[in-house]
């Protein structure tokens, strides 16, 4: 099951914080046009992972729900794999989100090895060297910064959402997906600017990202 009655998987009261700007990193700020049927393309990009500022110290239920503002249906339905700081979650309402952590989210994954990881399964118990352990309990809140990765029809679903709030990245994976993205990729990229100077979309290709921390967003026009 998606997102509620077909809609959007983020409840539309919550603003979703974004990382503020880095420091000591050259940075750059990157504005795409680009078309709806593109927006499928940066699903690797997601996965890579970008970072946002949040509070910490508060369950993933909290962070997801309250912070992110991603509906409570979509978390207990949709999102069927969680990795926290590289293990397992099973239990959103216990597992706690600490300063720099790692997470990862994914869809429901076929075969054993994706019954295995999915929350709550009945294999969890063959995984139980590589879960999460229940950490609920007297936590320090506080302003921090964690990072967030998106997989499969996660990214699809909530990746859309983020990009268009605008996201922090880092340059090499920004020069990366320009270097593989496929070809068709580039007629439906309509408009480009850099820093808030328009630039010809197919120059973005030859500018140097790799040492740079990039803060992206999207624009997205109807196909067509």
């Amino acid at each position: 099951m998606g997102s509620p009655a077909g809609g959007s998987p983020f409840s539309s009261v919550v603003k979703r914080p974004m990382e503020p700007k880095p420091e000591n990193y050259s940075t750059i700020n990157l504005r795409l046009t680009v078309e709806s049927d593109r927006l499928s393309l940066f699903s690797s990009l997601l996965g890579q992972g970008f970072t946002l500022k949040v509070r910490t110290g508060c369950s993933l239920r909290e962070l997801l729900c309250e912070q992110l503002g991603v509906h409570a249906d979509y978390v207990d339905q949709r999102i069927q794999t969680i990795f926290l700081d590289g293990k397992t979650v099973d239990d959103v309402d216990t597992a706690v989100i600490r300063q720099e952590s790692t997470l990862a989210l994914s869809a429901a994954m076929p075969g054993l090895a994706g019954a295995t990881l999915r929350r709550g399964g009945a294999y969890a118990a063959m995984r139980r060297q590589i879960s999460h352990q229940n950490t609920a309990g007297h936590n320090s809140v506080a302003d921090g910064v964690v990072m967030l990765k998106l997989f499969n029809l996660v990214a699809l679903e909530l990746g859309p959402g983020f990009l268009k709030q605008g996201i922090w990245i880092r340059g090499k994976h920004m020069e990366n997906f320009f270097k593989k993205v496929p070809d068709y990729f580039w007629p439906g990229c309509r408009a480009a600017e850099i820093d808030g100077t328009p630039l010809k979309v197919e120059e973005i290709r030859r500018l140097e990202w790799r040492h740079r921390q990039v803060f992206l967003k999207l624009e997205v026009k109807e196909s067509g």
